[in-house]
């Protein structure tokens, strides 16, 4: 307890010893943030028109201009999401493999934010910080994580320690679920370009544009910008630098824990479980408002109304990234596969137990499959042999599976391994053999308490590319390290499209030849060769085969 009250103090001296800005100019009208510390910091500019009554499920418009200060002092709340679990049960459970106690737990999901944040609609904003003479400093972009349903980019990403290293920190709030990926065909036919179901990737690309535009005022460099992001986040740099709609928006790019790679999401396709067509219908029919004029019934309802259907295990399975023709002409793996993405330098990762955590939220262990998950040596030879085919006896040697005991902690590690790890080295892969300056990592810092039992999981690497992320998590002398050298290689990076520096670890160029990884680790920080090669590469005939589904799809269907 008293180390919870002397952080809270801490916390409450900071924000007293912020002062104003002087104003600074946008396009939409004068911004007034505050400073201290060394930085100052803008919180919740708008960069998009409120999406809500007609402009729910619209492209984002822009927002009305003002003429006094704009006081960018006070996060903007979450995009609307499920705030009744959602993150807290995901930050419990990790926090109870870290060997944590109950007391901590609940403080960590409600201190740091992350359990039941202020929620609405009206929540298209930015975040701004910047160094004390930022002057044409490169932009780092931060799209957060959260399986496109939950999170927001404030209070956890707001990172002096990052901008101190000599960049222009923003992240950013988009629409999520069910209101940044709802397709159906009304909504494409009232769009210009015939697209539907990708809202909140749209908010991002507006984001970009409103950087473009506005970041010079703030001491950015609009022309070196670095999109980063995490899981949901990393999904979305992937498809970021997949559309064609993002061109000159930004330079280079880092993909921490996810790529897009496993995402083939349709807007209406001839055999995929649910499109994103039938999941708008099935909504639309269940409200009773079938028929002509769906879309404007739908956007006459409350967030309470929808909520059951914004929340359907089912439904919510489709409120992804849709491959539309427009902003996704084709799934993001083919896109690299074919050389076709963006052509900036690009950093690309996973964690080295990615399926710690998630597994236990009752994922399916390989990405696409729909098979339950295996306890016995049975179901894992059978979710083997429907997943990888010929391939399967090489796989189950390569997580040496023999006893049913064996079989969960290897699902586990499996499910890391094809949801994360292989796409990251899939797409190092396509990435370099387009001519791309490519950099692999694998991050393996686990917490350092007694008991710990979650390894480097799914998100663990936040509190070292930020520079703590929670109050309270274990923490020694070795974090504080990894800290500097994560901050250090992410910033060098987006400042030159090389992380390397006189003094620091090489981080090698990734090729098929090498195939390095740099291992951020429990001790040291060194490249080496990619440790679970031999499985991402058994397990690539089956991405190949969704691959070669979803073209056919994307093709078949179509109203």
């Amino acid at each position: 307890m008293n180390r919870f009250l002397a952080i809270a103090a801490l916390l409450t001296l900071a924000a007293c010893s912020e002062s104003p800005t002087q104003p600074v100019t946008t396009l939409s009208g004068p911004v007034q943030g505050v400073q201290g510390d060394g930085v100052a910091i803008y919180r919740g500019i708008p960069y998009a028109a409120p999406p809500v009554g007609e402009l729910r499920w619209r492209s984002p418009q822009p927002t009305e201009p003002w003429k006094e200060p704009f006081q960018a002092d006070t996060h903007y709340p979450a995009f609307w999401q499920d705030n009744t679990g959602g993150n807290s049960i995901f930050m419990a459970a990790l926090t109870e493999g870290a060997g944590m106690g109950g007391f901590t737990q609940w403080m960590l999901t409600s201190f740091a934010g992350l359990a039941a944040p202020e929620v609405s609609e009206d929540c298209l904003a930015l975040n701004i910080i910047t160094p004390d003479g930022a002057d044409n400093l490169p932009v780092m972009f931060w799209i957060h994580g959260g399986g496109h349903q939950f999170g927001d980019g404030g209070g956890p990403y707001e990172s002096p320690s990052l901008a101190k290293q000599g960049v222009v920190l923003v992240s950013i709030n988009y629409r999520l679920g069910l209101y940044g990926f709802l397709a159906h065909p009304e909504l494409a036919a009232e769009d210009p370009n015939g697209s539907s179901g990708n809202y909140g990737t749209l908010d991002m690309i507006a984001a970009l544009e409103w950087v473009r535009d506005n970041i010079s005022a703030f001491g950015g460099n609009p022309n070196n910008v670095t999109i980063f992001g995490e899981s949901a986040g990393g999904h979305s740099v992937g498809q970021l630098m997949a559309t064609p709609l993002t061109e000159g928006l930004f330079h280079r790019a880092i993909a921490q824990s996810g790529t897009g790679y496993y995402q083939f999401q349709t807007v209406d396709a001839a055999n995929e479980a649910m499109s994103g067509y039938d999941a708008g219908r099935e909504i639309a029919k269940q409200l009773g408002v079938s028929g002509d004029n769906e879309i404007a019934a739908l956007r006459e309802l409350s967030t309470d109304v929808l909520a059951p259907f914004a929340m359907d295990p089912v439904l919510s399975e489709t409120f992804h990234p849709q491959i539309d023709g427009h902003v996704l002409p084709a799934p993001t793996a083919e896109i690299f596969a074919n050389g076709k993405q963006a052509a900036i330098p690009l950093v690309v990762g996973s964690n080295a137990d990615e399926g710690s955590v998630l597994y236990y939220m009752g994922l399916s262990p390989v990405d696409g499959a729909l098979l339950e998950q295996p306890t016995t040596t049975e179901e894992w030879d059978t979710l083997l042999e429907s997943q990888f085919g010929d391939r399967a006896d090489e796989i189950n040697r390569l997580y040496a599976v023999d006893t049913d005991r064996q079989v969960i902690k290897a699902a586990e590690q499996l499910m890391g391994d094809s949801w994360f790890g292989r796409h990251a080295f899939y797409m190092a892969s396509d990435h370099s053999a387009a001519g791309h300056p490519t950099y692999l990592y694998f991050y393996e810092r686990h917490p350092p308490a007694e008991g710990q039992t979650i390894g480097a999981s799914h998100a663990l690497e936040l509190a070292h590319v930020f520079g703590g992320f929670i109050p309270f998590w274990p923490w020694d002398d070795r974090d504080d390290a990894l800290v500097g050298e994560m901050q250090g290689y992410w910033t060098r990076f987006a400042s030159t499209g090389n992380p390397n520096a006189d003094g620091a670890p090489d981080w090698p160029l990734f090729d098929e030849v090498t195939v390095n990884e740099m291992n951020f680790g429990h001790e040291v920080t060194n490249a080496r060769p990619v440790a679970r090669a031999d499985r991402y590469r058994a397990m690539r005939d089956q991405l190949a085969r969704r691959m070669q589904s979803a073209s056919v799809n994307s093709t078949a269907g179509g109203e």
